[in-house]
């Protein structure tokens, strides 16, 4: 439709979601997670979980493609192809069947209790994992919360800690899997007809604002205190989540 773009940048509501992209992934590159989780969160408060995946999902898509081809030569496709892909993959396939079969209202409630226990579980004092915990039963639950939300980095980063990772290598073969993860989603929204040609207006939009969060990201990377803000960044999580049980 040839309105859409006036349209999505003159409605306060988009506009808002124009605001917590910039949020959501400017939080991502200053700390390197979080994007979806704060971005599906406050979304949710707008607009149904399903159409936030179509906007969102191709912003991903870009920036796992960006960062998987700049620091390719940092990926570990062992721990890829071996223990996170396999699970993962069967997990999102669990994912999208639950997506495809609940109704809006109950996705958003789910979306909520989600991302309370996520904030709940980062604002507590940590825990280690055990040594050498089985894999399977963490990739298979980070691919059936990405399937459903796009958000189950949280709980696969918990349980890749355990793999003593350096920096380079997790943030590495993290895009990747987001990469591949990213690819699936879109395919089975576009087969499952959740596209259509006014969201590329839109997306359009949200990608010149991914933009301007990754170059202000930047900048603040080494201006702020990474601990207090990712504190004050599931405060606020915490909130969302509660709005979105309160439905």
């Amino acid at each position: 439709m040839s309105d859409a773009l006036p349209i999505a940048v003159t409605d306060p509501s988009f506009l808002l979601i124009c605001a917590i992209v910039f949020f959501g992934f400017l939080t991502q590159t200053v700390t390197g997670f979080g994007a979806m989780v704060i971005a599906m969160a406050l979304g949710a408060l707008l607009y149904p979980v399903g159409q936030l995946l179509v906007w969102f999902l191709p912003l991903v898509l870009s920036l796992s493609l960006y960062l998987v081809a700049r620091h390719r030569q940092h990926i570990d496709w062992q721990i890829f192809l071996k223990t996170i892909l396999p699970g993962m993959t069967i997990g999102l396939v669990l994912g999208q069947l639950l997506f495809f079969g609940l109704e809006t209202a109950v996705l958003k409630r789910l979306l909520g209790a989600v991302i309370l226990l996520l904030a709940i579980k980062e604002l507590l004092p940590k825990k280690s994992l055990p040594k050498s915990p089985p894999m399977l039963p963490w990739t298979i639950a980070a691919g059936v919360v990405q399937g459903i939300f796009a958000t189950g980095g949280p709980i696969l980063v918990y349980a890749l800690n355990a793999k003593g990772l350096d920096k380079a290598r997790f943030r590495a073969t993290l895009s990747l899997v987001w990469l591949a993860m990213a690819v699936m989603l879109i395919a089975s929204l576009v087969t499952g007809g959740k596209f259509s040609t006014a969201d590329a207006n839109n997306i359009g939009v949200l990608l010149g604002v991914l933009v301007a969060a990754i170059v202000c990201g930047e900048w603040l990377h080494h201006r702020v205190n990474a601990v207090l803000f990712t504190k004050l960044i599931n405060a606020l999580l915490l909130v969302a989540g509660l709005l979105l049980l309160k439905g």
